[in-house]
């Protein structure tokens, strides 16, 4: 396996909220989501060779396309091959795909997670210089090694042109799972997460990739009344992670916290500029889609919950959740954040396909026994 280290160099484009979503049926037929992607798609699969495709092409209904994790790779074992194991010319055709399954934001999020894991590397590499020479720092040298660009794996499921197909990122803080089906376009579950949240030195000193999922979170909070935010408040603890992380998905059964037919017209357009922030990382009319499903629920009828103080350079969650969308945003500590959206009814495009999924994910205790067992190999 190899762990080939991989800049990406990206901007964020932040695009303007719409209240009033509409569907990417009136666009000209090449210009919408689904076909992009899948032209896209076909030209990546075929820039790949046969062993690579042996790898990455996987059934629709495989239990692969339901398996990712947030790890670093060094603690799972990833469906499909990883970009570092790509030629250029490879690496070029899966951005021409990432590109038409997102917008311009989305893309610069996706892209920018897998940097941070670069600059990662670097920092951890400097805080080691330090240390003493003993088992534990080599140990812990061979654990960072991993963190790299290179590290995300990348698979298809179906055969894109011919009839409904899939494609998936998956690695350390970032997991995106797309789904084509009769013209259509998913993209739940999406995945990301961030460390540093903003660089504190050095030559990208200040810069942050996920700059608007915790202060969204924070400006409707902080717009709540006494009364709103005895509502919306679960917990004064923080949780240590998002409630439905990889392989946890429906373990929120139920809705809690403040109903969202409490806003008033301001704070629903805070409550809207949230979701908006993560429905808009995917292209257009797959995201103008997806607001229309959850307008169509009421934009009534969701429900906003919050736990920890309200404090934007300190720890917190929150979640907004619906009938069609769940999102969570958890900041672990005040530089390290997870956050996630899905639709309950349609992840992994379930719902189109007439499948129900199961997702699945390696227990923590597994993950760390098969890292503990790659460190030991790779030790001298």
């Amino acid at each position: 396996m190899t762990y080939l280290r991989v800049s990406v160099v990206s901007l964020l484009a932040i695009l303007p909220v719409a209240v009033v979503a509409q569907t990417g049926a009136g666009l000209p037929g090449a210009a919408t989501s689904a076909v992009q992607m899948t032209e896209a798609a076909k030209s990546f699969i075929a820039a790949l060779d046969a062993e690579q495709r042996a790898l990455v092409l996987h059934d629709l209904d495989t239990d692969e396309r339901t398996t990712w994790s947030n790890l670093p790779i060094i603690m799972v074992r990833p469906t499909g091959i990883l970009v570092g194991d790509m030629t250029d010319a490879q690496r070029a055709s899966l951005h021409d795909l990432l590109r038409a399954s997102t917008s311009s934001q989305g893309y610069g999020k996706l892209t920018g997670i897998m940097q941070l894991d670069d600059l990662l590397f670097e920092i951890e590499s400097a805080r080691l210089e330090s240390a003493p020479d003993d088992e534990q720092t080599r140990r812990r040298k061979q654990f960072i090694k991993t963190r790299s660009s290179g590290n995300y794996a990348v698979a298809v499921f179906g055969s894109p042109g011919n009839g409904n197909w899939g494609w998936k990122i998956a690695g350390h803080h970032g997991a995106a799972s797309f789904t084509v089906a009769d013209g259509q376009v998913g993209f739940t579950p999406t995945f990301v997460g961030s460390s540093p949240m903003i660089v504190e030195s050095g030559r990208y000193a200040g810069w942050s990739v996920l700059s608007h999922e915790g202060s969204r979170g924070i400006e409707l909070m902080a717009s709540l009344n006494d009364a709103q935010r005895r509502a919306a408040l679960l917990d004064d603890e923080v949780p240590d992670d998002i409630f439905e992380g990889p392989g946890r998905r429906g373990s929120l059964e139920a809705y809690e916290g403040l109903r969202t037919d409490e806003l008033t017209v301001g704070q629903m357009r805070l409550l809207q500029a949230l979701v908006s922030e993560y429905v808009r990382n995917a292209d257009f009319d797959s995201a103008e889609s997806q607001l229309t499903l959850i307008g169509a629920g009421d934009w009534e009828d969701l429900y906003f919950s919050w736990r920890g103080p309200v404090d934007l350079n300190g720890e917190f969650y929150y979640r907004v959740h619906g009938p069609r969308v769940l999102i969570e945003y958890n900041r672990q500590n005040p530089n390290h954040d997870h956050a996630i959206i899905r639709d309950p009814q349609n992840d992994y495009g379930e719902d189109w396909l007439a499948l129900h999924y199961k997702e699945h994910h390696p227990s923590f205790e597994d993950a760390l026994q098969l890292s503990r067992e790659r460190i030991e190999e790779a030790m001298p």
